[in-house]
């Protein structure tokens, strides 16, 4: 029986003048963004890998200079560019992808996408995974609105019952015809999608990412078809049932995420750049300044540095002090620019617990946040990145002064070091979370999207049942 009541959904749904035509502009808008966002992806992975090489290229041929002049001309790194960002380009609008590295500063990342835009265009990138988190849903509602709600108005759900159909059976017949409808549709965008991974090279970890995404989404389809079973259901009239589904869509996908992300900078403020700045300038004069002799904690070290090695100046000391004191300056700097950025992640940290929190009223929120994770596009992969970056630097960094104290005399700033002791300095690569350690991550959130299909196909048959259609 839930066979053919699904065979007869099925059919009547694609008979019907509205699934066509919102099959036509789903489609049209699906490759639409497929291919802008494919050509977008492509466009930046090979401006960011030529970038990459140009910067690393600069460095190794940089004319001759003193070491710590070298780490004052500084280099850029760029975060990889991974194959799903085509599909859920994420938050990397808004982070950036490339980072300036130089001795005494940790920066922030430079050329935001977003910066260039206005607040509305801000408001949503017309991506593959856009358009099936936003717009797919609302496919599913014009096709299933009236799924029960439209039976019970023409008398054919009295038919249905007074055949002897259960409850659940109608249930189950009715959400695999629109499961049936739904897959129609969905099976060619997600096997289209694949030809990105195609044309990129992808390999296999990404192919594995790209199947976890898919299941994502049909199980964020399943909930939509759920609560619009259930809205039809419960509210017995078409109109009414088209207005409530459009009242979840609204709350799940539009006021749920902006209200998370008001509480969350409510609950857990970050400080403006202005305090920012001055709290990193208050803890950095605490401690050795590099390129300040007369500092009192400067004073300090080569008092005691004087005491150890048993000498009266530092040009009698077996090292070059120029080299050890801005050593020593930029392990005070690494220190409190760690600090700093500690305190700051404490807090997004603190906000993303809000979300995730929020996320038990959208299913929208869930879906979002485990599909940029899956492509790599995270805030989380995002700081991964920059801590790699950090680490880089100071390594960089630390290399240089090391041969400024080991092999150049006190004061000897003319002294300079030419391309072929640059080109042997570290490189930066950057490797990002395996995926293995990313599903480890994402288990309460997979939890919570399981709970949310469970639930809201449990409430469905509980409303089937009670209203005795």
């Amino acid at each position: 029986m839930i066979f053919e009541i699904a065979k007869q959904e099925f059919r009547s749904m694609l008979r019907e003048r509205r699934f066509q035509v919102a099959a036509i502009l789903l489609s049209g808008l699906f490759l639409l963004s497929l291919v802008g966002a494919y050509d977008y992806y492509a466009s930046l992975k090979k401006q960011h890998e030529q970038a990459a090489a140009t910067a690393r290229d600069q460095w190794d041929n940089q004319k001759d200079k003193n070491p710590h002049s070298a780490a004052h001309y500084g280099t850029y790194v760029f975060k990889p560019i991974y194959p799903l960002s085509y599909f859920d380009r994420g938050v990397d609008s808004y982070t950036g992808n490339t980072l300036f590295l130089e001795g005494h500063r940790s920066n922030q990342s430079q050329y935001r996408g977003a910066e260039d835009r206005s607040s509305f265009a801000r408001l949503g990138v017309l991506t593959p995974a856009f358009v099936l988190a936003v717009l797919f849903p609302l496919f599913i509602i014009v096709l299933g609105f009236g799924s029960v709600a439209a039976e019970r108005e023409n008398g054919n759900l009295r038919l249905l019952m007074a055949q002897g159909v259960h409850p659940t059976a109608l249930f189950g017949g009715k959400s695999l015809g629109l499961w049936a409808a739904v897959l129609a549709l969905a099976a060619p965008f997600f096997i289209t999608g694949a030809g990105g991974l195609l044309l990129a090279g992808a390999g296999g970890e990404h192919w594995l990412r790209y199947l976890f995404t898919v299941l994502l989404y049909l199980a964020y389809f399943g909930c939509f078809i759920h609560l619009t079973l259930l809205s039809s259901v419960a509210t017995g009239r078409q109109n009414a049932s088209l207005v409530a589904s459009l009242g979840v869509w609204v709350l799940v996908c539009l006021i749920a995420p902006k209200a998370a992300v008001n509480i969350a900078k409510q609950l857990h403020p970050t400080p403006t750049s202005q305090d920012y700045k001055n709290s990193l300038k208050e803890d950095l004069e605490k401690g050795v300044d590099g390129h300040d002799a007369t500092d009192e904690y400067t004073k300090k070290l080569e008092a005691e540095t004087l005491k150890k090695y048993g000498v009266d100046s530092v040009q009698h000391l077996p090292f070059n002090w120029d080299g050890f004191i801005m050593q020593k300056g930029e392990e005070h700097e690494t220190y409190v620019f760690q600090k700093h950025k500690q305190k700051l992640l404490y807090v997004y940290e603190n906000q993303q617990r809000v979300h995730r929190a929020a996320a038990v009223v959208s299913p929208y929120m869930l879906t979002n946040s485990l599909s940029q994770r899956l492509a790599g596009t995270d805030v989380a992969t995002y700081f991964d990145f920059l801590a790699a970056a950090e680490r880089y630097r100071v390594q960089l960094v630390g290399e240089l002064n090391e041969d400024l104290t080991k092999n150049f005399k006190y004061g000897d700033w003319d002294g300079k070091r030419g391309k072929e002791f640059f080109a042997k300095n570290t490189k930066f690569e950057y490797r990002p979370p395996a995926l293995s350690s990313v599903l480890m991550g994402l288990a309460s959130s997979v939890l919570a999207m399981l709970a949310w299909l469970i639930v809201s196909g449990l409430a469905a048959i509980f409303f089937f049942k009670i209203n005795k259609v």
